[in-house]
């Protein structure tokens, strides 16, 4: 997998309160959630480094305005990063394929019939948009 999707718990935390937030957040407001709520009694380096080190990996940035606090805020939505982290496991544990995906699951469970049917629509779609985009 790539970097930017490999996150210790912790940082998945954090991310999922960047998700959660409306508009940026103060260093403040990211140090309340970490200690106040989660109860992790973090010094304020610590937070730096968790914040340093998802800049890093290109999920938080921070917004400069002179003269006022610096705000942080998720450069990646979350249903982006769970494709992108998908695609990434895809990829590295089974060449790319989701057949081979499935064909790992198929021993370890059963589906419903509606979901079968489900699934069914769904790479007929998949197959329809890349026949159509390959005329």
């Amino acid at each position: 997998m790539h970097k930017n999707t490999e996150l210790s718990d912790l940082e998945y935390k954090l991310m999922t309160f960047f998700w959660n937030q409306k508009n940026p957040v103060s260093f403040a407001e990211i140090l309340n959630f970490c200690n106040e709520e989660q109860h992790w009694n973090w010094a304020k380096t610590t937070a730096h480094t968790y914040l340093t080190r998802l800049m890093e990996k290109n999920l938080v940035d921070v917004n400069h305005v002179a003269g006022k606090r610096r705000t942080y805020f998720a450069k990646i939505t979350q249903d982006s990063f769970s494709r992108q982290a998908a695609q990434e496991f895809v990829d590295s544990s089974f060449s790319g394929s989701i057949k081979n995906l499935l064909l790992a699951l198929v021993p370890n469970y059963t589906i419903s019939q509606s979901d079968a049917e489900e699934l069914h629509k769904i790479l007929d779609s998949l197959t329809e948009t890349n026949d159509s985009s390959q005329k």
